[in-house]
């Protein structure tokens, strides 16, 4: 009888407990639901919010056509475009952190216009610019054609990062719920998935109805209807990211506080030490590069190994995009459901999972069959990574005691933007391995085409498990912990 009373007695304290602890938790997301900061945004604003990557990345998917453009219609040598590429990383490597920097540390505008809407406005206008003169063929001359790429290259790059800094440093303050933030990364895959939808279908039929991929020209005119589109996208995007007054008035308050912004090398030190940052930066790399061979190396496959058009691309991209959009809202229940860092190692699973089996593809059918892998995983970055980004800086903000977004995002910026170096830099350096020339196309030798099937395949698939390995042993951010720092970062007035 006393072994019985102690035994119920035992069972109901740890039901007790862990009622008690399942009570915590649940006041902690009621906490943080009854003290939002800012109103969250109806559908229709969180729509037009989010047509921000779509402006995004139908310029970078423009800059993209550079090595395609540079090598098969100006006749550009491989390794000028690599140096190309690698002056503008360098370039990049002082611009991203420095224009962060600024962005943070500028107040000029912040209590009339907003801390971010006039840099938003400002960036899109000039990468636009920019982006008409990089596809404008100004002369034959080799030298000269080298000389004007690198330059608008490294201008367009001056206002993409103050674009991009600006409307991410923006959405790391206005969504502090992470349901409004996976909401977001899940309305922003979609328009993701349209641009890329642009990039692989539209883009290269157009580039094929103005004349071909060896025609100058065709990349001009196609460049001037991209442009044509985002000036018109820009209209209702314009009217989300308009900041509300009461954002003002608190990033107001920070300025005046000195709360903005640190010193450049206090920065650089806190965050390059920051275990969770780093893991982001490390998967955020990862990723880009695997985008990157795909997005890039697709078109050089597709004509010069299976010997197709270059409009078939798109009809490859259709089988990954398909898919990718069908699973967003499978990933936005699992985000809900395990958090951030989980959905990102999923999503990397799959998609270093589809590129491994491409070194199986021989035929455009194969090649259909194994993308959409890609896809699945691809929909899991795009609802998950983004929220890890602002779970990292929500974290560093609670150790510091300061809110420096576009300072973060400068690093993380200059990261993804390597993506493209390390792509060329594999492209180059295959290439020169295996004899590949872009202007044999397929009288190519045979061991030039296995070079580009490995650098569809086996080559990501390595980079991406390493970076995934890496990114779970440093990021320890999990579900719980990114909750309770919002809910801190409140109670702080951060």
């Amino acid at each position: 009888m006393i072994n019985l009373n102690i035994n119920l007695t035992n069972y109901v304290l740890i039901y007790k407990n862990k009622y008690n602890l399942n009570l915590e938790k649940e006041n902690i997301m009621s906490d943080l639901k009854e003290d939002l900061k800012y109103e969250p945004f109806s559908n229709l604003k969180m729509l037009c919010f989010s047509i921000g990557p779509l402006l995004v990345n139908l310029t970078w998917i423009m800059l993209r056509k550079i090595q395609i453009y540079a090598t098969k219609a100006l006749g550009i040598p491989i390794i000028m475009v690599f140096t190309i590429i690698t002056i503008w990383v360098i370039w990049d490597a002082i611009n991203d952190p420095i224009t962060g920097h600024l962005l943070d540390k500028s107040s000029k505008f912040t209590s009339k216009y907003g801390k971010r809407y006039p840099f938003i406005l400002i960036g899109i206008l000039g990468t636009l610019l920019t982006i008409f003169l990089l596809f404008y063929p100004i002369s034959t001359s080799i030298i000269i054609l080298f000389i004007w790429l690198l330059i608008i290259t490294c201008i367009w790059d001056f206002f993409q990062t103050i674009y991009e800094l600006s409307s991410e440093g923006q959405i790391v303050d206005i969504f502090r719920d992470h349901k409004q933030r996976y909401k977001r990364g899940g309305f922003a895959h979609i328009f993701i998935g349209i641009a890329t939808i642009i990039g692989a279908i539209i883009v290269p039929v157009l580039i094929t109805t103005f004349g071909g991929e060896y025609d100058a020209f065709a990349y001009l005119y196609t460049a001037i209807i991209i442009i044509i589109i985002v000036l018109i996208l820009t209209i209702p995007y314009a009217w989300s990211v308009r900041e509300p007054l009461e954002m003002i008035e608190f990033r107001t308050n920070l300025d005046k506080e000195g709360k903005s912004y640190s010193s450049v090398t206090q920065f650089i030190k806190r965050a390059m030490t920051d275990r969770n940052w780093l893991g982001f930066i490390i998967i955020y790399l990862g990723y880009a590069v695997g985008m990157n061979i795909l997005t890039t190396i697709l078109d050089f496959f597709i004509v010069d190994y299976l010997g197709l058009p270059i409009a078939y691309s798109g009809l490859a991209a259709a089988a990954f995009l398909l898919v990718s959009f069908l699973s967003i809202p499978i990933w936005m229940k699992i985000a809900n459901k395990v958090g951030s860092r989980k959905t990102v190692f999923y999503g990397m699973i799959f998609m270093l999972s589809g590129h491994f089996l491409i070194l199986f593809a021989d035929t455009l059918t194969t090649l259909m069959i194994f993308l959409p892998i890609i896809g699945f995983g691809w929909g899991a970055m795009g609802v998950g990574l983004a929220a890890n980004s602002y779970e990292a800086i929500d974290n560093a903000t609670l150790k510091s005691g300061i809110r420096e977004e576009s300072s973060y995002l400068g690093i993380s910026r200059f990261f993804v933007a390597s993506g493209l170096f390390w792509q060329i830099a594999i492209f180059t350096l295959v290439s020169y391995m295996t004899g590949y020339d872009p202007l044999l196309g397929t009288n190519n030798s045979d061991l030039a085409k296995l070079g580009l099937k490995l650098q569809l395949s086996l080559i990501p698939a390595i980079i991406l498990l390493i970076c995934t390995l890496l990114f779970m042993k440093l990021n320890i951010i999990t579900k719980e912990i990114a909750i309770q720092n919002k809910q801190k970062l409140l109670e702080l007035g951060l």
